[in-house]
């Protein structure tokens, strides 16, 4: 009926994806990002190619290890590329 359903798909996609990376980042990482290599969320908010969003992931949010980890610095900035005051607040970490 001439509605594109594919980008209407792709676009309720993303929605849910950022809503995960939001609430979840975890689940993101392993359910979206290492299991299917779609990482274009965190890809787009680190501003990082796939391959280093993937071993940010495995290295960073899905590790049990306690050995620091190459965080990417805009993490820790808002848009206007001002640093946020760390604390509480959920974040990335296990």
């Amino acid at each position: 009926s001439g509605v594109d359903r594919s980008t209407t798909i792709s676009g309720r996609t993303r929605r849910r994806d950022e809503k995960m990376v939001e609430n979840d980042p975890m689940r993101y990482c392993a359910d979206r990002c290492v299991s299917t290599g779609n990482c274009d969320v965190f890809e787009d908010m680190f501003d990082m190619g796939p391959e280093e969003v993937i071993k940010f992931c495995t290295e960073c949010v899905l590790s049990e290890d306690e050995t620091p980890c190459d965080v990417p610095a805009n993490l820790f900035e808002d848009d206007n590329n001002e640093e946020i005051e760390s604390g509480g607040g959920g974040g990335l970490h296990p």
